[in-house]
């Protein structure tokens, strides 16, 4: 029989303006007109300056140029951990434990790191089994409307369960500072037993054929989850 999920999970998401600059003013970076293929490089470590901002372990990077200047994706994971002020009952078989990620663009002008926007998605007290993972393969810089402004995509599950179920499943692109979602959960196929897979795109993907295309082939190819 399958347990009740008893977590609390959430998405927060803070856009920011780099700097207090508008989006083509922090410094550096391509100009309007310029042909030059958007390259991005993964980024291996953190710089000094940047680790005092950061929660979590650092997972993966990338850096670019594009309008918005030197750009960089920086993904972080807390991994599991026993939630504060939560103690565990004396009958209690287990303690409750939570985790966290972070998706952070910061915009680097003159060696001045700014942030641009940052997701944060957690699952809390929960008793259970905790996920909280970006899907790493799932992570990608793009340019699909050649506008000179990158698409910054990730992709990640959360779930607080014991048993074979869907984790919750979402697809974040931001554009400069205009954020793209899709959310849903996760598809789990054996032999016995299909759920999931479901999935919804918000307004201002739907909005977008290009993008929207893109998120949907991303979670066709991402969205199944296996169990060892």
């Amino acid at each position: 029989m399958r347990l009740k999920r008893l977590a609390v999970s959430g998405l927060l998401v803070a856009g920011l303006s780099a700097g207090g600059f508008p989006p083509q003013a922090a410094g550096g970076g391509r100009r309007p007109g310029d042909e030059q293929k958007l390259t991005v490089t993964p980024v291996k470590t953190v710089p000094p300056s940047l680790r005092g901002l950061l929660k979590g372990r650092f997972q993966q990077g990338f850096r670019w140029d594009d309008l918005n200047g030197d750009n960089w994706l920086l993904l972080t994971q807390t991994g599991a951990f026993p939630s504060p002020g939560r103690k565990r009952r004396t009958n209690a078989p287990e303690e409750f434990r939570q985790a966290e990620l972070y998706a952070c663009r910061f915009v680097n002008a003159s060696g001045v790191f700014s942030k641009a926007w940052q997701i944060a998605d957690f699952v809390r007290e929960c008793p259970l089994d905790v996920t909280a993972e970006f899907i790493f393969p799932a992570t990608e810089v793009t340019d699909l409307d050649g506008n000179g402004i990158a698409e910054a995509w990730v992709m990640y599950k959360t779930a607080c369960r014991g048993d074979v179920s869907p984790a919750t499943l979402k697809i974040i692109m931001y554009e400069g500072n205009q954020k793209y979602a899709l959310r849903g959960s996760a598809r789990i196929e054996l032999p016995d037993f299909a759920e999931g897979g479901d999935k919804s795109p918000d307004a201002a993907l739907r909005a977008n054929q290009a993008f929207f295309q893109h998120a949907e082939r991303k979670w066709k190819r991402f969205c199944k989850e296996t169990f060892p």
